[in-house]
């Protein structure tokens, strides 16, 4: 029964059933395992490659021309090969020089590098160079900064900025102007104080503008330009270009009125023009107000010598007040200019409009000696010297002798007698003095036995020694 089951499988040639050879049989089955299993290799699921990095990077692209900048814009990609791929998030412009400073957020995506990536075969380090190139422009920048979200750090900041000006520039410097880049506003002006600079052609101007700042570092920057005392801002608006020192970082224009008693010699036509209420106005600004005036005579009668009550337009600087480049001090020059006059002078005192001391009228006496007759003969009682309607000095009396002459003769005896047409003067006056604590003033100078003064009197203007002060 075993050998008739054995020859039904296997027939005397060998073969499986009578139709296949146990030998190809074997073959096949061989050949079809190898199929079976490079099909299942085939068709088993690929391993995933790993999801790329990113990470955001802060470029300076340095100064561009207008044309470029204007194509620039959130949202631009550039894929230089692989994964990697950069896309803008922020662009923050600043004006510099006759360009634009261009500062850029921007993604980086690339392959995993630890924890962080390698962007075009490199990681994103400090400094290093990359390339943006769109179908529109093509620039490169240096990395300042990894890390941290895709928009930068910008806020405004207030600054109170001083440049010295043409006149006709500083006088389109208006509150409200916006320096614009690329159609974005990156500062405003709020605020401007306007001083003369000390000639006709130029002046001094104070502006509070908002810039449009950005953070690196700890370190507010406007485009380049760390924002900090002493460093210099470009605002380039439609009519002027402003190159302003920056004063104040974080506060304003702190406007007040401070008033102050201003001396300065002029020639007497501009003395008899300063009158109460004058304005001193700068590039459209009031500076200054007249509020109080007095004029005197000098040695010289074309000259008077001017005390003005001033009315200043000051602002704050540093818990002092500024007037133009001047601290508002005394002996400080300051320079005042309406549309009838220009004067330039010392600040005598500060917070007061007036001189020291109380007004008061003193009997004062005064001598001359060795004048020609004639001129002796012009000073009589009732001649007086005025300043703004008032009366400042009054002569009330003059007593003239001749002058002596004393010789000697050849026998050495001396002989006095009288000069011929040279006199002595004796004259007994009313001046209006200001009474100080240290003592008598007339005319804003102090006054005592010997000293000298100098008398307006209409046709003829004397400077006598002061004999005695009475009451």
């Amino acid at each position: 029964m075993a050998d008739s089951r054995s020859s039904t499988l296997l027939d005397e040639n060998g073969n499986l059933f009578g139709l296949v050879n146990v030998v190809d049989a074997l073959a096949v089955l061989l050949v079809v395992a190898v199929v079976t299993a490079g099909v299942a290799l085939v068709l088993q699921p690929e391993s995933e490659s790993p999801e790329p990095n990113t990470t955001n990077v802060t470029l300076d692209l340095g100064t561009q021309p207008s044309y470029i900048v204007s194509e620039i814009t959130e949202g631009d990609t550039y894929s230089p090969g692989g994964d990697s791929e950069l896309t803008i998030t922020d662009v923050h412009l600043t004006p510099q020089d006759d360009q634009t400073r261009v500062i850029l957020r921007a993604t980086l995506q690339g392959s995993p590098d630890g924890d962080s990536l390698t962007y075009t075969d490199a990681p994103p380090r400090l400094g290093r160079a990359l390339t943006i190139a769109t179908s529109r422009y093509e620039v490169s920048g240096q990395i300042r900064a990894v890390g941290g979200d895709n928009s930068l750090a910008q806020e405004d900041t207030t600054v109170v900025l001083r440049d010295t000006m043409a006149t006709a520039e500083a006088q389109d410097v208006t509150p409200g102007d916006e320096i614009r880049l690329a159609g974005r506003t990156v500062a405003t002006i709020e605020d401007v104080a306007a001083y003369t600079a000390g000639n006709t052609t130029e002046q001094t101007v104070f502006v509070e503008a908002d810039l449009d700042t950005h953070t690196q570092q700890s370190d507010r920057r406007f485009g380049g330009t760390q924002v900090r005392r002493g460093q210099t801002v470009t605002l380039p608006a439609e009519d002027y270009t402003l190159d302003g020192r920056i004063k104040q970082v974080g506060s304003g224009l702190q406007p007040a009125t401070t008033d102050v008693l201003f001396e300065t010699t002029v020639d007497a036509e501009t003395a008899d023009r300063i009158a109460t209420g004058d304005v001193a106005t700068v590039a459209g600004y009031e500076a200054a107000e007249v509020q109080t005036v007095t004029t005197y005579a000098t040695r010289n009668p074309d000259r008077k010598r001017a005390l003005v009550g001033l009315s200043l337009a000051t602002i704050e600087s540093n818990g002092r007040q500024q007037f133009g480049n001047a601290i508002v001090q005394r002996g400080n020059n300051i320079t005042v200019s309406t549309e009838s006059y220009d004067l330039s002078g010392t600040i005598d005192r500060v917070g007061t409009l007036e001189p020291r001391g109380t007004l008061t009228n003193r009997t004062v006496t005064l001598r001359m000696t060795d004048m020609r007759a004639d001129m002796a003969d012009a000073i009589r009682p009732g001649m007086t010297e005025t300043s703004g309607g008032q009366t400042v000095a009054r002569v009330s009396r003059v007593s003239t002798e001749p002058s002596v002459i004393i010789t000697t003769g050849e026998n050495g005896s001396v002989t006095v007698a009288d000069h011929p047409y040279l006199r002595d003067i004796t004259i007994t006056t009313e001046l209006r003095v200001r009474e100080t604590t240290s003592g008598v003033q007339f005319k804003g100078e102090s006054i005592q036995q010997g000293s000298t003064v100098v008398i307006n009197l209409g046709t003829i203007t004397i400077e006598a020694t002061v004999v005695s002060i009475g009451l």
